[in-house]
């Protein structure tokens, strides 16, 4: 785990006007033109959102926070991004790691039978001061991967990406689906009001399906919109 600082991370937000006083150049309402882009960007960008689970609500992506949109679009590390947002270290704390077979859903997008054994590991990603604000949950078809690659990642602090940055594995990112829901219920340190924006997504390499990876973010709602969950903010989406 990298080390961590009694500094107290701060999450940047940024205010915005309100959609009645904004307006494009054509003329048009802005909040429309907004709206019109944001569901663009879903489509074009998230390949599977009708599979989203019956456990993750619709969120429309205007309700988002330009911090949050960042994360939910982003292609590369998450804890790097994390780190550049919020000028805090962030640790990666691995809670569990085994054999397990891959819930039917997931399976499909890993290219494998639901019954195949797939390597399960479960982390949290928590902030300087210690308070969780990401949960993951990754499945890994580890005949796939190099073996270099799961001893790395054993002893990398930056967790998936890291290793992968690491080894310099050539790899890509395919985002699947997205929605508001609860922690998962492995989470141990949430509660019943936490709610998170959850996004899915696989890693390819030499055009093959690799890893999937689960991530919620714990959020928080303010004055309409949603936005990472400050370390001394309840989260919740109101």
């Amino acid at each position: 785990m990298s080390p961590r600082t009694t500094s107290q991370a701060q999450i940047p937000s940024v205010e915005e006007a309100p959609a009645s006083r904004r307006f494009s150049r054509e003329g048009a309402p802005a909040g429309a033109q907004q709206t019109a882009v944001a569901q663009r960007l879903a489509r074009l960008h998230y390949s599977a959102q009708q599979d989203v689970p019956s456990g993750l609500r619709d969120v429309p992506i205007t309700q988002l926070d330009p911090v949050l949109r960042g994360l939910l679009f982003t292609d590369g590390t998450v804890s790097r991004l994390l780190e550049a947002i919020t000028l805090s270290s962030v640790a990666v704390e691995p809670l569990e790691q085994g054999p397990d077979a891959a819930p039917a859903a997931l399976a499909r997008h890993l290219g494998i039978a639901p019954s195949a054994e797939c390597l399960r590991r479960r982390v949290i990603m928590r902030l300087s001061d210690e308070r969780p604000i990401v949960w993951a949950e990754s499945w890994f078809v580890t005949e796939r991967l190099p073996p270099e690659f799961l001893a790395s990642l054993s002893g990398n602090a930056q967790g998936i990406g890291g290793s992968l940055r690491a080894l310099q594995l050539e790899s890509r990112r395919e985002l699947l689906w997205f929605g508001l829901g609860p922690a998962p219920e492995w989470s141990g340190e949430a509660d019943s009001s936490t709610d998170t924006l959850t996004r899915v997504y696989r890693v390819l390499m030499a055009g093959e399906a690799t890893l999937l990876i689960c991530e919620a973010f714990a959020v928080a709602r303010r004055s309409g919109t949603l936005r990472l969950a400050a370390p001394d903010e309840p989260s919740g989406a109101g």
